[in-house]
């Protein structure tokens, strides 16, 4: 029967951005790591946000067009994050990332603090290793 969690395959190691930096800046970093976003803390570690690749587009765009100002995070990146708990099921995390519009990333969250990410990567090979030993059985 399958019963791994969120704890069981996570990442206490991840990328995390400061509100205040400016978007070029942020965008090298999500590039240096090969990520497609990244949460944004505060000083204290607290998630108030997630900067993705998507929440980038727009305002370059128009920037560049215009060769408007400096921009920093905290002006483009989404303020409502989905986040899951270490005691999430991975099955429950699976179902959440197949459906449409949703993140492949999420910020596991433990006392409103970001303590790590888990990456649909991540769920597949738990996933694949749990069907194989299924089959082999």
């Amino acid at each position: 029967m399958f019963n791994l969690h969120v704890s069981d395959i996570f990442s206490r190691s991840f990328l995390s951005i400061s509100p205040d930096l400016e978007l070029t800046d942020a965008i090298d970093q999500l590039i240096k790591h090969n990520v497609i976003g990244a949460p944004v803390v505060d000083e204290s570690g607290a998630l108030i946000g997630y900067l993705s690749e998507q929440d980038c587009l727009h305002p370059l765009t128009t920037n560049s067009y215009f060769c408007d100002g400096r921009i920093q995070v905290k002006e483009v990146m989404s303020k409502e994050v989905l986040t899951c708990a270490l005691n999430d099921s991975l099955l429950d995390i699976a179902a959440r990332m197949q459906r449409r519009h949703q993140p492949k990333r999420y910020p596991v969250v433990e006392q409103g603090k970001i303590i790590g990410m888990v990456e649909r990567s991540q769920v597949l090979q738990a996933l694949s290793q749990s069907y194989r030993s299924c089959s082999a059985a």
